[in-house]
């Protein structure tokens, strides 16, 4: 599958909006850092905060026609210890179960790599999220640790593994 990546553009948000059907996938995805229902003024404010942010950036995944595939944000970017931690990773509906998901995720680990010069990246996944984890582990992620009680859902605790990659 053709995934290429850019940085993320604010008009791509009016398509973004449109990707989440549910509360529970909406949390499974930003882990309480946007409340729901989404809405263009959260965004916009996530994208002026990653503006300042000189260790983080957003990009947007196209597909083999340059359409809007998919969301990947890098974050946390530690170039003495050559880290950085990836998240916010979402598909269009569009594009679930076709492997542009992997193809994403081995996407930005090639860019952290060749690009930012990153050895390592690191990521975190719900473990109700079984189908993301499965994706970031075909990308080259392993699971390194376990926080049970990282999220908080409508009185459930949500395990969240933390999990990361060589970008070399």
């Amino acid at each position: 599958m053709m995934i290429r990546l850019r940085p993320w553009k604010k008009a791509d948000f009016e398509e973004l909006l449109e990707w989440f059907s549910d509360e529970e996938s909406f949390c499974r995805w930003s882990a309480g850092k946007f409340a729901w229902p989404l809405t263009m003024e959260q965004l916009l404010d996530y994208y002026e905060q990653f503006e300042k942010d000189k260790n983080g950036w957003i990009f947007a995944a196209l597909d083999e026609y340059g359409c809007l595939a998919g969301h990947l944000m890098m974050r946390k970017a530690d170039y003495e210890n050559e880290r950085i931690h990836f998240g916010f990773i979402i598909l269009s509906p569009r594009m679930r179960g076709k492997g542009a998901g992997k193809a994403m995720v081995s996407q930005a680990l090639k860019y952290a790599g060749e690009i930012l010069g990153m050895e390592r990246a690191t990521l975190g996944v719900f473990e109700n999220n079984p189908a993301a984890r499965h994706c970031y582990e075909a990308a080259g992620f392993q699971a390194e640790s376990r926080d049970l009680d990282a999220f908080r859902y409508h009185g459930e605790s949500w395990a969240i593994t933390n999990m990361a990659a060589d970008c070399r």
